[in-house]
């Protein structure tokens, strides 16, 4: 599996915000983000669109009909079709997931909020959330929107990535912490 470049990723949602901005405004950017978010999730639970939309051996025609056909089925915006296109052409479409992801934060950090991953090893209620959304939000001075997913190795506890640090409060991130500190222990 290749590594998806970021900067790429991030000059393509630049590019995409700035359209949408200039169009449609406020309303146009947020529509657009739900639109690149939705199709970024059907690529990641429909693994054989994906690999058909990125297998070397299916003609770019075929591609280009099954792209445009999923796109009509699910009303997708003459933007997001046209997106869809030009990674398509440029066999790029694996890098839609960094672009949903890249135009989330733009969209987020215009909007004065930072974007935080939530790990924990059980479902958070939602008392949990909003008590973890309001800690989060007293450290960063900003709204927070949270994505929360689990991880049932870190045993207990939550990891939390934001801003470009790391906050771990899992058991395992402690367990690891004191094994580190009896090892160096002379």
């Amino acid at each position: 599996m290749r590594l998806v470049p970021r900067a790429l990723a991030r000059r393509y949602a630049a590019a995409l915000q700035d359209v949408a901005l200039a169009r449609d405004g406020e309303k146009g950017e947020l529509a657009l983000r739900g639109e690149i978010e939705g199709f970024a999730a059907l690529l990641a639970g429909h693994r054989e669109l994906a690999s058909a939309l990125s297998h070397p051996a299916l003609a770019a025609s075929a591609k280009t009909r099954l792209l445009g056909a999923v796109a009509r089925r699910l009303q997708a915006s003459e933007r997001l079709q046209r997106l869809l296109e030009l990674l398509l052409a440029r066999d790029r479409i694996a890098l839609l997931p960094a672009i949903a992801e890249a135009y989330a934060e733009r969209v987020n950090a215009r909007r004065g909020i930072v974007s935080a991953e939530v790990v924990s090893a059980v479902p958070l209620g939602a008392a949990q959330r909003t008590a973890l959304v309001k800690a989060l939000r007293r450290v960063s001075g900003l709204e927070v929107d949270i994505v929360t997913r689990e991880d049932p190795e870190l045993l207990g506890g939550v990891r939390v990535r934001m801003a470009g640090r790391t906050y771990d409060g899992t058991v395992r991130g402690r367990l690891a912490a004191l094994r580190r500190h009896l090892s160096a222990a002379p």
